[in-house]
C-alpha cells in the first residue's frame, strides 16, 4: 500500500495548492468570485463584470476552494479505509484519541500564536476556537484566522463517524452515503428558503458531510477492489471541463462541492490504479508534491493570516502581476520551511505522545476473535 499511500500525498500536495493559490488570489485581486446571478438566477451577469475577473474565477486556484473538498474526500476516504483494513471493531476511545492528537496539539499553538499576533476576536471567539466550534456562528467563522473553519469542521466530521459505520451496517455503504446526501440537499434547501447568506450554514457538518461520506465510501470500494472508474483519463478531464463551465451558473454555488466530491472519487480511483510514473522528471515531480502532502496540514495552519504581509514584503509594494507571482512563490518557500520545522517538531511529537498515553493509560483491548474464512 506504500506506493498508494505516496499517490494519497501528492493529492494531498494537490489539495494544498489549490487552497493556497486560492487565498493568494484573494490577497493579489481582491474578491474576485461572484456569486451574482440577477436578473436570469441561472447564469451569472455577464454585463456587469469583466472578462478577466470571469475568466480567473475559472482557473484551477481561482476555484482553489474545492481544495478543502478535496481534503475531506481524502480524510473520509483514509479513515474508513484504515477501519476497515484494521479488521477491528470501532473503538471510540481509540479513534478519537489518534483524531485528537494528530489534529489538536498543532491547532493549539497555532491558535495561541495568531491570537497573540491578531488578536482573538473577543472572548466569545476564543472560547469557540479552543472547543472547535466556532464555524457554527458567522459572527466567529472567520475569526483569528480564517482557514480554522474547516478543522472544525473536520473534529465535527470525526464525530459523526459512528453514525455513518451504524448507518453502513443498517443501510450498507451505498444507501448510507446516500441517506447522507439526502441530508445535504434537504439542508441545502431549507437554509435557501431561511438564511441564504449564513456561511455557518452552508458550509455546516449537515451540508459537507456528503462530501466526507463519499471518501468513505471511495474506501470500501477501494479496500474490496471494486473500481470506481475504469475508463480514460480525457473523460475525467472533459468532466473537469464540464465542471469549470459550471462556474458560471448557480448551479455552481449551489451544489459544486457535491459535483467536485463525485468528480474527485473517480479521479482518485483512476490516479490510485495508474501506473507509477516512468521518467525522472515524474517521478522527481511526484516526489515533490508528496512531500507538500505530508507537510500540508502544517502548511494549512501557518499559511494565513499572515500570507498578505510575506506577499508585500516579497513584491517591494509591486503591483506587477509577474512580480506578485514570483512574491507568491516566495511566500509559500517561506511557508513551506516553516511547516517542515512544526511537521518535525508539533506533528510528529503529538503524535507520538499520544500514542505512548493510550499504550499506558488507554483500556486493555484484547485481540478480535479469528472468523472463519
Amino acid at each position: 500500500m506504500s506506493a498508494h499511500l505516496e499517490k494519497v500525498n501528492v493529492l494531498r500536495g494537490v489539495a494544498i495548492l489549490l487552497v493556497f493559490g486560492y487565498h493568494a488570489l484573494l490577497i493579489i485581486f481582491g474578491q474576485y468570485e461572484i456569486y451574482d446571478f440577477k436578473p436570469s438566477w441561472l447564469w451569472i451577469d455577464f454585463a456587469r463584470y469583466a472578462p478577466g475577473r470571469i475568466v480567473l474565477g475559472m482557473t484551477p486556484p481561482g476555484m482553489g476552494a474545492q481544495g478543502v473538498t478535496l481534503f475531506l474526500v481524502i480524510s473520509g476516504f483514509l479513515i474508513h479505509w484504515g477501519y476497515l483494513r484494521s479488521g477491528a471493531s470501532f473503538r471510540w476511545s481509540e479513534f478519537f484519541n489518534k483524531r485528537f492528537w494528530r489534529i489538536y496539539p498543532p491547532y493549539l499553538v497555532a491558535l495561541l500564536v495568531f491570537s497573540l499576533g491578531m488578536g482573538t476576536g473577543g472572548w466569545l471567539s476564543l472560547l469557540t476556537h479552543l472547543t472547535l466550534t466556532h464555524n457554527f456562528a458567522d459572527q466567529t467563522f472567520m475569526t483569528i484566522n480564517p482557514s480554522f473553519w474547516s478543522l472544525a469542521l473536520e473534529m465535527q466530521l470525526y464525530l459523526l463517524y459512528p453514525a455513518f459505520l451504524l448507518l453502513r451496517r443498517r443501510l450498507g455503504i451505498g444507501r448510507a452515503t446516500l441517506a447522507v446526501g439526502a441530508l445535504a440537499v434537504l439542508t441545502l434547501g431549507a437554509e435557501i428558503a431561511v438564511m441564504p447568506t449564513n456561511m455557518a450554514l452552508w458550509l455546516s457538518p449537515a451540508n459537507l458531510w456528503i462530501v466526507w461520506a463519499l471518501g468513505a465510501y471511495l474506501g470500501e470500494k477501494f479496500f474490496y477492489q471494486q473500481r470506481l472508474y475504469t475508463g480514460s483519463g480525457y473523460y475525467l478531464l472533459a468532466a473537469y471541463g464540464l465542471l469549470t463551465l459550471s462556474r458560471l451558473t448557480i448551479i455552481y454555488a449551489l451544489f459544486g462541492r457535491i459535483l467536485f466530491s463525485l468528480f474527485f472519487i473517480y479521479a482518485i480511483d483512476w490516479y490510485l490504479h495508474r501506473p507509477a510514473a516512468s521518467s525522472a522528471a515524474s517521478r522527481g515531480f511526484s516526489r515533490f508534491m508528496a512531500l507538500v502532502g505530508v507537510y500540508s496540514y502544517s502548511i494549512y495552519l501557518f499559511h494565513q493570516p499572515y500570507l498578505q504581509q510575506l506577499i508585500e514584503f516579497f513584491s517591494r509594494g509591486s503591483q506587477s502581476k509577474p512580480v506578485l507571482a514570483g512574491a507568491t512563490a516566495l511566500a509559500f518557500g517561506v511557508v513551506f520551511g516553516v511547516s517542515y520545522c512544526t511537521f518535525r517538531w508539533l506533528e510528529l511529537p503529538s503524535i507520538r505522545w499520544g500514542r505512548q498515553l493510550y499504550q499506558r493509560f488507554g483500556p486493555v483491548l484484547h485481540p478480535a476473535p479469528a472468523t472463519a474464512a
